[in-house]
Order: C-alpha cells, then sequence, then structure tokens
C-alpha cells in the first residue's frame, strides 16, 4: 500500500529520553512517603507502563493493588503535585537517547510533528522545553488525556486520514492507541523483545532503535 505521510509523532518517554526506570522509583518514593507502603510500587509500575494508561489511571490501579480501595481526587493531587515535582528534577540531566536530530530532520519533510505522551502535558513541554526538543513540535500533547483521545485530536484539528500519520513509539501502548485509530505506527526494540508484539499487532515498521529509522520520509511512504 502506498500513502503519504504528512505528519510524524514521536513518543516521549522511552523513545527520546530515558527515564521509565526514573519514573517507577520516584512513584515507589511518592508512595512510601505518603502511604507508607514498603515494597512493590517499583516492580508494578513497570508492569502498568507496558499498557495504555494515563498517568492517573496507574496511580488508581496502585492504590486498589497495594491500599484495597479508590483512591480519593484529593490523593490523586497530592500523588501529582509530588510526583510531577520529583519526574521534572530527575530529568533535568536530559537524559535524551541518541539521534534526537531525527526529530530536525523529519520536521522538513512533512507538514507538522506533534509530541505525545501519556505523562502530564504541562509537564511534559516543560521537560522537553528544558532539554532543547519542544521548539522543534508544533504541537505537545499529553495526560490526562489518553493517547487514543490526543490522536484522535490530531487527524480532526489538522484534517489528516489515518495512513497520512505517522507515530513512533517504543511500547505495548503506543501499538495499542496507535491501531485503535488506524494510524501508521514505528515500533522501536529489540527483536528479541517485540517480535511477538509485532506478530500480534501489525506495527506497519519495526526498528531495533531511534537511530536505525530513516531519515527520508519518502523511505517510510511505502511497505
Amino acid at each position: 500500500m502506498k500513502f503519504e505521510i504528512r505528519a510524524i509523532g514521536f513518543d516521549f518517554d522511552g523513545t527520546l529520553i530515558m527515564s521509565e526506570e526514573q519514573k517507577a522509583k520516584q512513584m515507589a518514593v511518592v508512595f512510601k512517603e505518603k502511604f507508607k507502603i514498603q515494597k512493590g510500587v517499583e516492580t508494578a509500575y513497570k508492569k502498568l507502563s507496558g499498557k495504555a494508561l494515563s498517568r492517573e489511571e496507574k496511580v488508581k490501579a496502585l492504590f486498589k493493588l497495594f491500599l484495597k480501595r479508590k483512591s480519593t481526587k484529593k490523593e490523586l493531587n497530592l500523588v501529582k503535585g509530588h510526583f510531577g515535582k520529583h519526574y521534572q528534577q530527575s530529568l533535568q540531566t536530559c537524559p535524551l537517547l541518541q539521534c534526537t536530530n531525527i526529530v530536525k530532520e523529519l520536521k522538513k519533510q512533512v507538514d507538522f510533528i506533534f509530541l505525545l505522551s501519556l505523562e502530564d502535558k504541562k509537564e511534559v513541554k516543560k521537560v522537553a522545553d528544558h532539554c532543547g526538543l519542544g521548539k522543534y513540535f508544533d504541537e505537545i500533547l499529553g495526560g490526562p488525556k489518553p493517547k487514543v483521545e490526543n490522536l484522535k485530536h490530531i487527524l480532526k484539528k489538522h484534517k489528516l486520514k489515518p495512513h497520512q500519520v505517522l507515530y513512533i513509539g517504543d511500547a505495548h501502548s503506543d501499538i495499542v492507541a496507535s491501531k485503535e485509530v488506524k494510524v501508521k505506527t514505528i515500533l522501536l526494540g529489540k527483536k528479541h523483545r517485540y517480535e511477538k508484539l509485532k506478530e500480534d499487532l501489525e506495527a506497519d515498521f519495526r526498528f531495533s532503535n531511534l537511530c536505525d529509522v530513516p531519515f527520508g520520509v519518502e523511505k517510510l511512504n511505502s511497505r
């Protein structure tokens, strides 16, 4: 099938920056300090990261798992404020992956480029700006809205057909969201880790890492 890419989106955590480990550790700190949960949160958060869940949805799941109850709005805000502060602090050194110059190169070849994360939109924008990447994105989208809703926003706002949008991510949640709205997807990850995921969810392209993604859009315009 031949298609014309007009917009390209990038996942943030795990694709452009290495932060999944930091986020899991920080969430464990929050639950230890605020709710006296000593063990298990870091591992549980990592498992939840593989699902198409916003941070708030992950926190609600952690409450049910460890506190055996639903979280209150006040508690959700408490976690949001405490975690958000630590999340930004942990990324002040800008742990960017290699080959982020692909963002600059692809931006020249499409109508617009966007950044999409499950993390809080304001925090993602602050980190992206701090690390010098924010200026390359025409739109930065994030929580509390889920990825599917944000992808639908891209299609509607810019009057695009699904096959004109390409989204680059490294996680199960990225593929699930992309497939739900039928946009094209690139899955990043090593073969031994993602072979079955590709087979099950039919990612349109797969590369070991961001460095392997072609810098020319014409190379991605057919498969």
